[in-house]
């Protein structure tokens, strides 16, 4: 049995997380750098990064019972 929640759905949630903080990293990288080439730069490399290593977070975290109620 595997504990915790699909790929699927592991996979919807971090899109749907991504594409709000994308926007706020957008928001934030414009304010200081006034580049949008700077400020596409920065928001795609660090999307990019951050989706993986959430996605991996939460693949992990389904691995671990611990404080997991059935």
């Amino acid at each position: 049995m595997t504990l915790g929640e699909s790929r699927k759905r592991s996979i919807v949630k971090m899109l749907s997380y991504r594409a709000i903080l994308t926007a706020l990293l957008a928001i934030i990288s414009w304010y200081f750098t006034s580049n949008i080439g700077q400020t596409t730069t920065i928001t795609v490399i660090f999307s990019i990064s951050a989706t993986a290593v959430y996605y991996a977070h939460e693949r992990l975290w389904n691995k671990i019972s611990w404080q997991v109620q059935k």
